[in-house]
């Protein structure tokens, strides 16, 4: 049989030839490789993105739920996003707020376009974004201790503190914040002043005027000034049947006192200032001026009787002559003087009490001289009358004696060394004496080391204008008591001290929704603040060998000799006791801020060591003062980031 041979063609010689398949591999890889490589980089472009949107969207929700912030919070959102670049990516803004906190949360998505993913079929990428961002003011307390001490008043420190102080109290005292944030303002000089009530709860007892026969002698000559009116004198059963003393409330017609209450005055009088009581325990609760009197009148008591009826007259509240009770004199040629008039002893010589001719006077408590007929109403005039009180009115007082409180321009108790290692209100009775130390300056400061009753602690106030107001007002008094302001700031936080709270609440003094304030210590709902300030160290605490000697109204103990003063306690002692509350506010959970304002080395190693860590410790001159209030504010606010 024949043999066949197959034979090959061409096209069957291709199919059967592997040279080139690894080629195809290659590009299959290659393309692969491509994908995977371009996604990456797609990827990192994505995550740029998203990075950039995560943090521009939480700078704009933070920026938003801040309370100070005044815009729309969607508005706000979108502006920061616009700013970003990414104008066009915000979803959707929510808001909420309520009374003391706004919380905002936003959504975003940001679209990208591949280059190299869309190979795989994934032509985009879209970016989201959340962010919530919420300020909430929990129940806050704070004390604000501010320095008012005569050197206060260089280097324009005082001018530069009160816009400071202000900004701070706008900042903290928000509308947001109203009901659960209150401030304690708790201004300081050689001492702090608690006020007339707490003064009164704190059982202080005031220095009083002691004198014969309601001031009318010693019983053995005649009425002084021929008043046959309210007197004891040898003369008194005339008196009373004198028609003219009817009801015992006749006007006076003459000086009561022989050569008036008054001395002729060196040189020209500039103003009057009359004081008068409301409640009843002869100080002062209210000043009237008088100005514009002529250069050629120079004996106040010439005015007197004219001016009071006329003051009463104006003022429906001025009820009751008894409510008067002394003035004082600002004029050239001699220092400006007190003289007590209600139960005076001592005729023109100068008294002890207030001495304020400066400072926040209503514009219905300023008269001219010129709008006062005097003539016609000094018939109108009714003197006021010391009641005579029982003997144990005042450490069995002598049959015949009778007793008036000094009219004091302050209230302040003394606070001794054990005291200060407790956070307890002051828990002696002994009253601080008026008096200055230094030199003072009249334009800028009123007298005494006590701060007077304009400048009495501010408690527990959620009155954010009124709060204002009062620092616009501060006056500086002498000496500084850097342990005293802190012990009171402190003690204000203390929740044991809630009875003195509801004290004030019943005084009307504080408002009835704080009613249970100081809250407790620790409370997980309660944050509480001490923002100490000050512009030099604590000084030794001088006091007054003769508390009551009329001299220390108007004369400083340095110039009245080495004999007229002691040490109370050292500046050494002062200082550690600052210190010992400093770390008692500390150890119960107070977060206490320090502001050592142009100070010296030493004052400013006392701030730094008070404070709760060297980041709550600020050493600043000048406007700076500005930027330390605010940095504190922000941080009280407590803003802060929670999703």
């Amino acid at each position: 049989m024949p043999k066949f041979c197959a034979k090959v063609g061409p096209q069957n010689a291709f199919r059967t030839e592997d040279d080139g398949n690894i080629t195809i591999f290659s590009i299959f890889m290659l393309v692969l490789i491509l994908t995977i490589a371009g996604a990456s980089v797609d990827i990192m472009r994505f995550e740029a993105v998203r990075t950039k949107l995560q943090s521009s969207m939480d700078r704009a929700v933070l920026a938003a739920a801040d309370l100070d912030q005044t815009g729309d919070p969607e508005t706000v959102v979108k502006d920061y996003m616009a700013k970003s670049g990414l104008a066009d990516t915000v979803s959707q803004v929510v808001t909420a707020r309520s009374l003391n906190a706004r919380t905002v949360a936003a959504d975003a998505n940001a679209r990208m376009n591949t280059l190299f993913l869309n190979m795989a079929g994934m032509d985009t990428m879209t970016a989201p974004a959340r962010s919530v961002a919420e300020e909430k003011i929990s129940n806050v307390e704070i004390s604000l201790v501010l320095d008012i001490s005569g050197s206060m008043r260089f280097n324009n420190r005082m001018n530069n503190l009160k816009p400071a102080a202000q900004a701070f109290v706008n900042k903290v005292m928000t509308d947001e914040s109203n009901g659960v944030t209150t401030l304690n303002l708790v201004p300081f000089a050689g001492q702090v002043n608690p006020g007339d009530v707490l003064f009164d709860y704190f059982r202080g007892e005031r220095p009083k005027i002691k004198h014969e026969n309601n001031g009318w002698g010693n019983g053995d000559q005649d009425a002084p000034g021929n008043s046959l009116c309210n007197n004891n004198a040898e003369n008194a059963d005339e008196g009373a049947a004198d028609p003219a003393c009817a009801d015992g409330n006749a006007p006076v017609t003459e000086r009561d006192m022989v050569g008036g209450f008054f001395p002729v005055w060196p040189g020209e009088i500039e103003s009057v200032v009359y004081y008068f009581d409301f409640d009843g325990d002869d100080i002062y609760d209210e000043r009237y001026i008088l100005e514009d009197i002529p250069s050629d009148v120079s004996d106040a008591d010439d005015f007197l009787m004219g001016t009071v009826a006329y003051i009463i007259a104006a003022r429906p509240e001025l009820d009751d002559p008894q409510k008067f009770l002394g003035a004082s004199i600002k004029g050239k040629g001699a220092k400006t003087q007190y003289f007590q008039v209600k139960g005076d002893e001592n005729g023109t010589e100068s008294d002890i009490g207030p001495t304020k001719h400066k400072g926040k006077i209503k514009s219905w408590q300023e008269f001219d001289y010129d709008d006062i007929a005097q003539d016609h109403w000094a018939q109108f005039y009714v003197h006021p009358r010391s009641e005579e009180l029982p003997d144990s009115a005042d450490d069995g007082a002598e049959d015949n004696k009778t007793n008036t409180n000094m009219n004091m321009p302050s209230s302040c108790v003394e606070i001794y060394d054990a005291e200060f290692s407790t956070t307890e209100m002051p828990t002696s009775d002994d009253y601080v004496p008026h008096f200055n130390y230094w030199e003072m300056d009249e334009a800028t400061m009123d007298w005494g080391w006590c701060p007077g009753e304009d400048m009495a602690v501010q408690y527990y106030s959620a009155d954010r204008q009124g709060l204002v107001d009062f620092i616009g007002n501060m006056r500086m008094h002498d000496g500084t008591g850097l342990h005293y302001g802190m012990k009171y700031g402190l003690a204000l936080l203390d929740p044991n001290n809630q009875d003195e709270v509801s004290h004030l609440i019943q005084n009307g003094l504080v408002d009835e929704r704080f009613e249970g304030r100081p809250i407790a210590w620790n409370d997980p709902e309660t944050e509480k603040f001490i923002v100490l300030m000050t512009d030099g160290g604590t000084t030794d605490q001088y006091r007054p060998t003769k508390p009551k000697d009329p001299r220390n109204g108007d004369t400083p103990l340095k110039d009245q000799g080495t004999d007229s003063h002691y040490t109370l306690s050292a500046k050494s002692i002062n200082v550690s006791n600052l210190i010992t509350q400093c770390d008692l506010a500390k150890a119960n959970g107070v977060t206490v801020f320090t502001i050592a304002f142009e100070t010296s080395g030493s004052a400013a190693t006392d701030m730094r060591e008070c404070a709760s860590s060297p980041s709550h410790f600020f050493d600043v001159h000048g406007l700076e003062i500005t930027d330390a209030f605010d940095s504190i504010a922000r941080q009280i606010n407590n803003l802060r980031l929670i999703q």
